[in-house]
């Protein structure tokens, strides 16, 4: 593919900038904050967490081998329990572009829960 790699940033300036603008719709009132939705989205929902693990320098034909070891264990996982959550879906994720009709295959193995956690293998 040749999209613009590593864009989570700007999507998140997008999505930022899309929530503001629906929140901010009436001129006569005072602009509702980035922390005012912030603030309101926890009392609804609870905190969200995240956390990123990048792993350098390591044997890349045993990296390889444990993604496809956890490829393979991805259909027993629907259903099983972990630490008290339960699995909903574990896949090998590919995004398929809606415009070019483009495939991206590998793009890690997705393991969500059914509270809507998710762990992502990459």
């Amino acid at each position: 593919s040749n999209h613009v790699r590593e864009k989570d940033g700007m999507w998140a300036v997008l999505a930022w900038l899309q929530i503001l603008a629906s929140k901010n719709k009436d001129e006569s009132k005072t602009l509702v904050s980035v922390e005012e939705i912030t603030k309101a989205h926890w009392k609804e929902y609870g905190r969200n967490y995240y956390c990123r693990y990048d792993y350098e320098g390591v044997d890349a034909a045993k990296a390889n081998e444990m993604m496809e070891a956890l490829k393979k264990k991805c259909e027993e996982l629907k259903g099983k329990e972990m630490k008290g959550m339960t699995v909903a879906s574990a896949e090998n994720f590919e995004y398929n572009d809606p415009v070019d009709g483009s495939v991206s295959s590998n793009q890690g193995i997705n393991i969500i829960f059914k509270d809507g956690s998710r762990i992502v293998f990459r």
